[in-house]
């Protein structure tokens, strides 16, 4: 029971960035960027994909036992990775801020699973 709440728990961080997938004026609102640059735009709306590919992966998870692992470790990676990014590019101020604290809201959720998951 335990075990699917946190998984649920990473999959509701992960998840909602999925709708600047389909709508990139939310892209401009979430990350300050602007809507003309269509490439940066594009690079996002793919992070939005990959994003809710990894959120519904822990959804996944937090029902059947075989996407576990792998869904902690994907999760693990995509939360680490973003938080060491923005603090190599001093990113935890201005729009990333609030994905920044999602992302570390999320780290005892990461840490509970790894103690608590059988090898």
């Amino acid at each position: 029971m335990i075990v699917s709440a946190l998984f649920w728990g990473l999959a509701a961080i992960n998840l909602p960035p999925v709708i600047a997938a389909v709508a990139p004026n939310q892209l401009v609102r979430l990350y300050g960027v602007s809507a003309e640059d269509k490439t940066l735009l594009a690079l996002l709306q793919h992070r939005a994909i990959l994003l809710g590919l990894v959120g519904a992966g822990c959804a996944v998870a937090a029902h059947i036992e075989g996407f576990r692992w792998p869904a902690l470790w994907a999760a693990t990676i995509s939360m680490i990775s973003f938080l060491i990014v923005c603090f190599m590019q001093r990113q935890f101020a201005g729009p990333l801020r609030k994905i920044a604290v999602m992302d570390a809201i999320g780290i005892p959720l990461l840490i509970a699973l790894f103690l608590i998951l059988p090898s």
